[in-house]
């Protein structure tokens, strides 16, 4: 029998050793498939997830504040610009109060005016009662007279009509003060109302806080109750995020929280679960544009936390919610 050759043989010895190859790839690739579907068959079942992983943003624990006027008009100065601290009471904007001050100056020279009628009306007043005080002496004497015949009744009764005219007089003149008074006291009013739209017209911070953004510009308008600022309030940052539907029911508060930064490896803190939302809602806090959320549902988390990094206003983090698998 005639011995195979070494040429022969490697005819033969390629063909096996590339169906072996493409079997072990094959097999290979099955397997990875079959590890990726047991993956995504363990997402159809919540029960079986440990961790919860979700991106949330860096709040102030009050939340920020949407700053307005209760007035509206130009603005003529910023004494606060995005980025700057404020207290209680600071100035933030300055807005034209011309129109109030012209009202104020305007109502200040009727109250002048109007306190001299008011000086005059009370005068007159009182020369009527002076008249009626003499009006009445002189009717009392001649009554007294009548009795005894030194005066006639019909000079008593054109007296009692003098006295009668008098007496209305003198009811008229004190109401015509009373009104005199009654504008003072409304122009007043009106004078305070001038100073208070004109206060009004200098914006304060109602609370200590940081400017985190500014669109008021010198020249611009301001209208009444429209934002022109936002403030972040003094105080504790706190970690708000929002959970997928799908694992909503795992999270409950006091469950620990791993924070890193998003896409990063290394641990900058830790913290608790302290709030969740009752409901499900739209996404929405962590997604710049509509075109990034899905149709999904999310539920709403707050978490207290301590990092060792320091964390910025709407800096976005990921969180790892540490969920303890149901028992089966």
């Amino acid at each position: 029998m005639k011995k195979p050759t070494n040429r022969s043989m490697s005819k033969w010895f390629v063909p096996v050793v590339v169906i072996c190859l493409l079997a072990a790839c094959g097999g290979n690739k099955q397997k990875k498939e079959e590890q990726q579907q047991a993956s995504l068959d363990s997402l159809t079942r919540p029960e079986n997830v440990a961790v919860v992983s979700a991106i949330a943003k860096v709040v102030p624990q009050a939340g920020l504040i949407k700053l307005s006027s209760s007035v509206g008009g130009n603005v003529i100065a910023i004494q606060k610009t995005e980025g700057d601290t404020v207290k209680k009471g600071d100035v933030i904007l300055v807005l034209d109060a011309e129109d109030e001050r012209l009202s104020g100056d305007v109502i200040k020279r009727e109250m002048v005016t109007q306190r001299s009628q008011a000086a005059a009306d009370e005068a007159t007043v009182k020369q009527f009662i002076a008249e009626l005080e003499e009006k009445e002496r002189d009717l009392a004497i001649s009554e007294r007279l009548v009795t005894s015949g030194a005066e006639t009744r019909q000079n008593v009764a054109e007296k009692k009509k003098e006295r009668d005219v008098i007496l209305a007089n003198l009811q008229n003149a004190q109401n015509k003060a009373k009104a005199s008074r009654s504008q003072i006291q409304t122009l007043r009013t009106q004078l305070n109302q001038s100073q208070v739209a004109s206060g009004n017209k200098t914006i304060r911070a109602q609370q200590d806080g940081t400017i985190t953004s500014m669109d008021a510009k010198v020249g611009s308008s301001v209208q009444p109750f429209e934002s022109f600022a936002t403030l972040a309030p003094s105080g504790k940052l706190i970690l708000q995020g929002e959970i997928d539907e799908m694992f909503a029911s795992r999270v409950a508060r006091g469950q620990s929280v791993i924070i890193k930064y998003i896409g990063g490896k290394d641990t900058i803190g830790q913290g608790r679960v302290t709030y969740l939302s009752p409901v499900l809602s739209d996404k929405s806090i962590l997604y710049e544009t509509s075109a990034e959320a899905q149709d999904r549902r999310v539920r709403e988390f707050k978490v207290e936390f301590d990092s060792a990094n320091p964390l910025l206003i709407n800096h976005k983090v990921e969180c790892t919610i540490q969920v303890n698998p149901k028992s089966r």
